[in-house]
Parts: C-alpha cells; structure tokens; sequence
C-alpha cells in the first residue's frame, strides 16, 4: 500500500508531465501543505520543483521554497532567475528571504536584492548584515509592538492594522517606550479577555530577551530555559528590533546536534552538503592524519618496552584492553561535559564540582574494572604480577582518561572552540598513549624488582 508521501509524490509528479500543468490539478496542489510539498520535493528532478514552483501562486511557492532544505533548494535557486526569485522573496518573511538570498552566489544575490522594493532592499541589508549563526541572523523584523501609553482597545487596533504583514503567527505583543526600547510583553490570552480602557502598563509582564549578536546556540537555550515560542530581539541600547519564533529554533538544534555529530565523527558540517569527492576526502583527511600519527607514537612507545614484551609475552595480550578502556571512558566523559556545556548545565563557576564527580564515578568503575581483570589475567596466565600489572593499569587509565575527557572539552570551551571536537580522535589517541605509557611502565618497574 502507497502512503500518504508516495501518493502526492505521484500525484506531483503526474500534475507536472502536463505541458503546462491544469489549472484544476495545481488549485489542488495549492492546498496542501507547504511542508509536504517541500518533503515531496526532494524526490523530483531540480526541474520539476522549479516548474513547481513557477505554477504555483507566489505566496504558496514562497512557502514551499522557505521548507526546502538548503541541498535541495541551491540547485532550484540556480534554475531562477533573478525576478521570478525576487517575487517569491518579497512573499516571504523576512528571515526566510534573508536566507535564501544568502544561499546565492554574491552577483546573483545583488540582482535580487536590485530587484526589491525599498523598503525590502533596507530589510535584507539589516538581517545579512548580522552573522548567520546570531540572533540577528535568524530573526524575522515583523513583529507587533505597541508603545506602553496605549490602552488595550488601541492595542487591538493596532494587531488589527498590522496583521497582514506580520506573515507568521504571533503569540505575544511586545511593548516599548517612546524611544522603542523593549519593556515587557503581554501573551495574546490576556490582551483578549482585558477590559478595553486597561492600559498595557496594568497587563504586560517581563519578557526574556535575545541580544542581536546572540550566539543561537544561547538563543535556543533561552528557549529552553522559559519555554517560549517567541523571543525578541533587541540590540546594544535595547530597542525591539525583531522577533525569533520556535520553528526557526527547531532548525537550530537540529543544525547544532549534526554539527556535534560531525564533530565526534572527526568530520565537518559541511561535508553532509558536499558533493565532491575529492573535497570530502580533504575534510576528513586531517583528522585521520591526526589519528595515524598518534598511531605512530604509540608504537614508538611500544618499541620503548620490546624488551619487556619479548620476556613477558603476555603483557602484549592486554594492550588493546587497556587503550580501549582508556578511550571509551574518555569518550563517556566527554559526552557528559560537552552536553553539559551545549545544554548551559555547565559553566565556569561550576565546572571543578562537575570534574569532580565525574572523577568520583571512575574511582568507582576503575575499582571494579581493575579488580575484574586482575582477577582474569591472574587466573589466565597463572603470574600474580601480571594480573597486579593489568589490575593497576587499568586503574590508573581509567582515572586519567576521565579526567582528560572532562577537562578538554573545558579548555577548549574556555578558548571559545566547539567542545565537541574534544571527542574525537585527539581524546581517544592521546588516551592510546597514556595508556600504553602507563601499563608499560608499570609493567617494566614490577618486573624488574627482584
């Protein structure tokens, strides 16, 4: 059985293969949902969306456009030109079509913009302005905010007149002082059961706040925190100049969990978008060269102890249990700090608490480990020393591997670097080599005590 996707792929498909498309067939398409359209569109050919796209009327395309994802609507954006973009621009809101001209190549983006009305061309100039993983990247200048002399019939009034070009749903009203500094909000319930004389001062309360330059992870955090489906957006003397709404937060988290994905995977982000396979061999490649030359010290360390190794066999049979206890509680660790710090869970003043613990969690994991694999090396190979030499090691690396876990993704955060780079190979290879070192080591000054 065909599902609901499958169907309206069909259905998309056998809708465009007319030339041109039935005026019928696209006033049905034209109700569905934007969101499905986009999905749907993933699974036709670049010229099909366009065609898509150019049918449809230019609030619906605008709509489409803004739900498809970045790979699939670059090459659609290379099949428009300039005017049929700038139509479709001028139908979206404001961060959507900020987005869209910053997916164009500079030349092409500055026909659009040419082709904008005024005070469009002002809006795209103020959101590309601002960096695109800000607040002001991902904000959107239509907003309702009434001055706070206003009594609530005004206000409704005023949601009245703006309504039409406030594209999305709103969900607060915003509420600023003669000099357009934000001062409170008031939640659309309480503005609609006020009596009309009330003023907005009686009603409004204090409202979370995003500054323009705002990181958007901390934006999303803010979210998070208050759980709200809007933020507004305010810059240095704090004037109310947009507004984040919580689809544009959605999209957030989902960038910012596959930018971690790619960062423990020892890739990049933009490898996903990628289509040359030379490029992505180029992105991959210095981790790995990172990974082979920590391969190589550890057997350099390794060449150290051949002596050991050659009159005590069975030390060498322990070696991979060792770097890999050393590399997966390092990984462990890290995970819980690195999400600690994406989170805000975590922060400076109390990162030596957070150390600490997990310090106190490896105490107790290394003594069980430790005495687990003393007791299987001692019963395997019959040599008390050897299962005291395994034992210790493991105790040793495992609180040195956490600690180093814990503490790089803190170093690096304080160096204003993803903490998510601090679970990939360089954890995980530096671990190999303590680890080594150390069993090594101790394998060496028990052995040789008489």
């Amino acid at each position: 059985m065909e599902t609901r996707d499958e169907e309206l792929i069909l259905r998309l498909r056998e809708v465009l293969a007319q030339a041109p498309p039935g005026a019928a067939e696209l006033e049905e398409l034209a109700r569905v949902d934007p969101a499905d359209l986009a999905a749907a569109a993933r699974q036709l050919e670049d010229g099909q969306t366009v065609l898509l796209l150019k049918s449809m009327p230019e609030d619906v395309s605008a709509e489409v456009l803004a739900h498809l994802d970045e790979d699939v609507r670059e090459p659609v954006l290379e099949l428009l030109t300039p005017r049929e973009i700038a139509d479709v621009v001028e139908e979206m809101d404001s961060d959507d079509a900020a987005d869209v001209l910053s997916e164009l190549e500079e030349d092409k983006a500055g026909e659009v913009v040419d082709l904008l009305g005024a005070e469009d061309r002002e809006e795209m100039a103020r959101l590309l302005a601002f960096p695109e993983d800000s607040a002001g990247g991902i904000m959107q200048l239509e907003v309702v905010a009434v001055r706070d002399h206003r009594n609530v019939a005004r206000t409704e009034q005023k949601i009245r007149e703006l309504y039409g070009e406030v594209k999305e749903d709103f969900y607060y009203v915003y509420v600023v002082d003669r000099d357009q500094r934000l001062v409170g909000r008031i939640p659309l319930p309480r503005l609609i059961l006020a009596k009309p004389e009330t003023s907005v001062r009686d009603i409004m309360e204090d409202t979370p706040w995003a500054q323009a330059e705002m990181d958007q992870q901390e934006v999303a955090q803010l979210f998070q925190k208050y759980d709200i489906l809007s933020l507004p957006v305010v810059d240095r003397e704090h004037h109310l100049i947009g507004r984040i709404t919580v689809d544009d937060i959605v999209d957030v988290i989902q960038e910012e969990a596959e930018e971690d994905y790619a960062s423990l995977a020892g890739t990049g982000e933009e490898e996903f978008l990628e289509p040359s396979v030379l490029r992505r061999a180029a992105i991959r490649l210095p981790w790995l060269v990172t990974g082979l030359a920590g391969g190589v010290l550890s057997a350099l360390v390794l060449s150290r102890f051949e002596a050991n190794l050659r009159d005590v066999i069975a030390l060498a049979f322990f070696v991979p249990v060792i770097t890999a206890m050393g590399g997966n509680v390092a990984i462990q660790s890290s995970a819980v700090m690195v999400r600690g710090l994406a989170t805000g869970e975590i922060d400076a003043r109390d990162a030596i608490s957070r150390l600490a613990r997990e310090v106190g969690v490896s105490v107790i994991t290394g003594v069980v480990c430790a005495a687990l694999i003393f007791t299987v090396a001692w019963l395997w190979s019959g040599d008390f020393r050897l299962g005291t030499v395994v034992g210790a090691s493991m105790m040793c690396v495992v609180l040195i591997s956490t600690s180093v876990g814990a503490l790089v993704p803190l170093a690096l955060d304080r160096a204003h670097i993803d903490p998510a780079l601090a679970t990939g190979p360089f954890v995980t290879t530096s671990n190999d080599i303590l680890g080594i070192l150390i069993y090594l080591s101790l394998a060496t000054w028990l052995f040789s005590t008489p």
